[in-house]
């Protein structure tokens, strides 16, 4: 999980008191938060947006600006100042805790300091914002927006740092790095108004100054394609609009930019220690997401500026208007009883109520269940039983009575568990060293670096992580043949193994596909060859087959093996196995100089 520095300072100022340094990491650990410790933190002025970075005492600045993402250490910062930070694990289903003012909310309520939802008064404005069709979609898909003005910040260098890195941590969490939502802020000051423009533009329309370029500078104004070709920002996420034909634009009524959404803010909009009034929007797929990044941003600023007020902002789509931001609660109901018999406590519906209340919800008792409003800002309340998580981490952990269970139940490993155990132990026992790689890969590793036929049969995934993980493995070969590039320096002979699982497409299951067991080893060093591997193919087959079984050897010509040093393995009729000697060109595209013999077994029919 990434880490997040929570300067104490601003999180005192927004608590209203302060706490022993033991007391206040014992109670964020009973209420969820992962605490690594305090550190004195470094802070950097970034010389082209004038951002604040942070980084820990005695190491040298951060590479870039985490706002601009301009060069930082290049310039060699003066430092501005030292803070001591908490440092803490981003839960991912908490971003509302990402920030001092949040945290502080959270707490309030839970050290007894406050009890409820806190309320939010939105007041009407006259500005609005049309939302061009074309963002839903087919040259663009960025289609949903809410926006919201605040009105009357106080800013300090300290909580501006703030809130541009809980707009970067909402992005992490509930943005998924800003696919499925992204936040920008500008000054109100800034833009001519009331009518904003949300809409899709071609790729070198117009120009703008990006975020941390000098605006004096006539150069710099850039087209949105040169922004993703030239600004680090834009670098970072052209993945996001790589398949785009037209990109999402912000403009207010004089058509200037605001964002190129979701890349980079424009540097005439840029928030400033002295501004006071705020344009805040969220852009993504779905309100959902949208609503809640917002929600989130906005009622933080709110905290930690408690005199500012909101005020709402009208979307215009082709289908009709809403208003943002939506700051009515969720209303969710949860059975008392069953509530306190599932954690395990003896509880009234009123010591429910009271224990909602410690965790900033207004609940109310209807009978022998309570309807409880959740804040806008909880994007984790989907489901009765979260509710009854929070609950238990009202109560405490810790203060929940330990029970002995009344009988003992002992359960036996599953048939292909033991099968993999019998593997290993006989593998062990022939001298091999384990080893697991990942059961992600892609099609070039799995098959054109190795020679191993495709047939079309593996499992690809829709949306992969990254252009190394595209496939589920069909084979444990390849992960073997890696083992073996990565340990170059190291003495030979070298003989491992791998027992683990692999997939395959499979239109007689519900899911389409089916896993498989395999046990497969490599014997690497010179001399060795294919009768090395065959003696050890059949020393593993002594232990794990079946005496009456029908073992069969046939000829081999797939390209993994050199020519006449390859054989497959049937057992009764069916091909259960492939052994061999490995081609030179496999062992090349894998940096292996030594001789490789190699099997695979399939432990499963």
């Amino acid at each position: 999980m990434p880490v997040v520095g929570v300067p104490l300072d601003e999180f005192f100022a927004c608590l209203g008191t302060t706490l022993p340094s033991e007391r206040l990491v014992d109670e964020l650990h009973r209420f969820g938060c992962s605490v690594e410790g305090r550190v004195v933190v470094v802070r950097y002025r970034c010389t082209a947006c004038s951002a604040l970075s942070e980084s820990p005492e005695g190491e040298p600045p951060p590479p870039q600006c985490d706002r601009c993402g301009a060069e930082l250490r290049a310039h060699n910062p003066a430092p501005q100042g030292k803070v001591e930070t908490l440092r803490m694990e981003l839960l991912a289903v908490r971003p509302d805790v990402f920030d001092p003012a949040g945290l502080a909310r959270a707490m309030k309520g839970f050290l007894g300091l406050a009890s409820g939802a806190p309320h939010y008064i939105v007041e009407p404005s006259e500005w609005h914002v049309a939302v061009d069709p074309a963002l839903d979609g087919p040259q663009v898909r960025r289609p949903r927006i809410a926006c919201a003005i605040v009105e009357g910040v106080q800013f300090s260098e300290a909580s501006l740092r703030s809130l541009m890195k809980l707009q970067e941590n909402v992005h992490w969490a509930l943005g998924r790095d800003r696919k499925l939502a992204s936040v920008g802020v500008y000054e109100l000051a800034t833009l001519s108004g009331p009518q904003l423009r949300y809409r899709a533009a071609e790729w070198n329309e117009l120009r703008f100054v990006p975020l941390g370029f000098d605006s004096t500078n006539p150069a710099n104004a850039l087209t949105p394609r040169e922004i993703l070709d030239r600004h680090p920002k834009g670098k970072a996420f052209a993945w996001l609009l790589e398949s785009a034909q037209r990109v999402p634009l912000l403009q207010d009524a004089a058509g200037d930019v605001l964002a190129m959404i979701p890349i980079i803010n424009s540097e005439r909009t840029r928030v400033k220690q002295s501004s006071r009034d705020l344009f805040i929007d969220c852009t993504g797929l779905d309100d959902r997401q949208v609503d809640r990044a917002l929600a989130i941003v906005v009622t933080s600023l709110l905290e930690s500026s408690p005199h500012a007020k909101v005020r709402s902002v009208t979307i215009e789509y082709a289908d009709g208007a809403r208003i943002t931001p939506d700051f009515r609660p969720q209303r969710v109901s949860v059975d008392a009883g069953a509530a306190a018999r599932l954690i395990g406590i003896t509880a009234s519906t009123e010591e429910v109520c009271q224990l909602l209340g410690r965790m900033r919800h207004d609940a109310r008792a209807q009978g022998d269940r309570i309807d409880v409003d959740v804040a806008p800002y909880r994007s984790d309340i989907m489901h009765e039983r979260d509710l009854v998580e929070d609950i238990a981490i009202a109560f405490g952990y810790d203060n929940i009575p330990s029970v002995l269970v009344t009988s003992a139940t002992f359960g036996d490993p599953h048939p292909r568990e033991q099968l993999a155990a019998r593997a290993r132990a006989a593998l062990i026992g022939l001298g091999l060293i384990e080893v697991m790689t990942l059961p992600l890969t892609n099609e070039a590793a799995a098959f054109e670096r190795t020679g191993l036929p495709d047939d079309g049969q593996h499992v690809t995934l829709a949306h992969p992580i990254s252009i190394d993980q595209t496939m589920v493995r069909v084979s444990t070969l390849p992960g073997l043949l890696e083992t073996l590039a990565l340990n170059l320096g190291h003495p030979y002979p070298q003989r491992i193994f791998e027992v683990g699982l692999c997939a395959r497409l499979d239109d007689s299951v519900e899911a389409g596909a089916s896993e498989f067991l395999v046990a497969s080893a490599a014997l690497a060093g010179d001399g060795l060859g294919y009768a090395d591997i065959r003696a050890l193919t059949d020393a593993l087959l002594a232990e794990i087959v079946d005496k009456n079984s029908r073992i069969e050897w046939r000829r081999s010509d797939i390209d993994l093996f050199v020519p006449g040093r390859g054989a497959e393995l049937w057992i009764d009729s069916v091909m259960r196995g492939r052994l061999g000697e490995i081609h030179p060109a496999a062992l090349e595209h894998h940096r292996v100089v030594h001789p490789v013999a190699a099997l695979e077994l399939r432990l499963q029919v």
